[in-house]
């Protein structure tokens, strides 16, 4: 028992300070776009952030499926019909 306690104490050490890919940011990529409208005199934001996998972040909160529309083509459609100025 005593052979195997510091290979498992090292082990467990290179293990906890390992960071997995599914720890980082989901706004990594940068591409996020705040839009702004004009809801019956009260300006509304709202921000957008393209995860890269078909999929967007909603204030960074919610999660949202582009179901096979492109992120830019979103952001388009949130300008064109419902009048929102984006940046």
């Amino acid at each position: 028992m005593k052979k195997l306690f510091l290979p498992l104490t090292l082990a467990a050490a290179f293990f906890a300070f390992t960071a997995c890919s599914s720890d980082d940011d989901s706004s990594s990529t940068g591409d996020c776009v705040v839009c702004q409208l004009d809801l019956f005199g009260q300006m509304v934001s709202t921000e957008y952030c393209d995860n890269g996998d078909g999929t967007i972040t909603i204030d960074g909160e919610e999660t949202e499926d582009l179901d096979g529309i492109s992120f830019s083509d979103f952001i388009s459609t949130q300008e064109s019909f419902l009048g929102a100025d984006c940046n």
